[in-house]
């Protein structure tokens, strides 16, 4: 596994439009299976307006090819769902980091949206329980 994971980052150090990355999931948290594929994370440096989807496309059809399995590529340029997010955050590992203050910056605002959301959630759960019947 870790020389898949040194192909994964040579492919991704290749790619000047990322900015940075993460390896999240069944491979990091240690129960993949022959069939886990590979959940990588990635930031793009320019907007996506301008970029598209294209370069994500065609580099999750790349990383697959250099691993010889299925890779699943998330673009972080929208912020994930908060559960997620936080899940990217608090257990991926960063593959490649360009630019460590905009990582910063998305791990900041990723944790703020996830706490928030708990917050709201726990929230919705209380008053559920108070007007149901039972």
């Amino acid at each position: 596994m870790k020389e898949d994971i040194m192909r994964l980052i040579e492919t991704l150090d290749s790619r000047p439009s990322v900015a940075f990355a993460y390896l999240f999931g069944s491979k990091v948290k240690g129960f993949a299976t022959d069939r886990s594929d590979w959940d990588i994370a990635i930031y793009f440096s320019e907007p996506l307006e301008e970029v598209g989807h294209w370069p994500a496309f065609e580099l999750e059809a790349e990383l697959s090819r250099t691993v010889g399995s299925t890779v699943q590529v998330i673009v972080l340029n929208i912020l994930p769902p908060p559960i997620l997010g936080f899940q990217i955050v608090s257990s991926g590992v960063v593959l490649i980091d360009r630019d460590e203050n905009l990582r910063m910056d998305f791990e900041n605002r990723t944790l703020r949206q996830y706490y928030d959301w708990q917050y709201f959630l726990k929230r919705q759960m209380n008053a559920e329980r108070r007007l149901s019947p039972i």
